[in-house]
């Protein structure tokens, strides 16, 4: 899945860990899918966070 947010992201990974936490009956199959799924989303999460802190480290040191 390809996201164009951070918000996206951080709302599939919430579902996703909810899908996890609620529902006893899911495969090996479908833990696995939705482990990678939430691994992806929390990637793309964490890489934007990371982005985002270096551009405040530029602007911080651009006003100093």
């Amino acid at each position: 899945m390809e996201y164009k947010s951070f918000e996206e992201a951080l709302e599939h990974l919430k579902k996703t860990v909810q899908e996890f936490e609620g529902n006893d009956s899911l495969s090996l199959d479908e833990l696995l899918a939705n482990y990678e799924e939430g691994m992806k989303a929390y990637s793309f999460c964490t890489k934007k966070l990371e982005d985002i802190q270096k551009k405040i480290k530029i602007i911080d040191e651009s006003l100093e």
